[in-house]
């Protein structure tokens, strides 16, 4: 399974953690991202791709489904 990583932000710019998760595939991960928000209590997460040498890949901004 492919490696994704959601960043956090509480409110925007301002960083709050960063979550490493797998997911079968990109849409699977901007899902997982949200729920990632909502229980966080994060204003937004950026989605990113990691490819397992260091290298990612951006894929969208999220936010929660409340």
């Amino acid at each position: 399974m492919p490696n994704y990583r959601a960043d956090l932000y509480a409110a925007g710019p301002l960083w709050q953690r960063t979550e490493r998760y797998d997911a079968s595939n990109p849409v699977e991960a901007v899902e997982t991202a949200r729920q990632k928000v909502a229980a966080h209590d994060s204003e937004y997460a950026l989605v990113y791709a990691a490819d397992g040498n260091g290298h990612t890949t951006y894929i969208a901004k999220v936010g929660a489904e409340r």
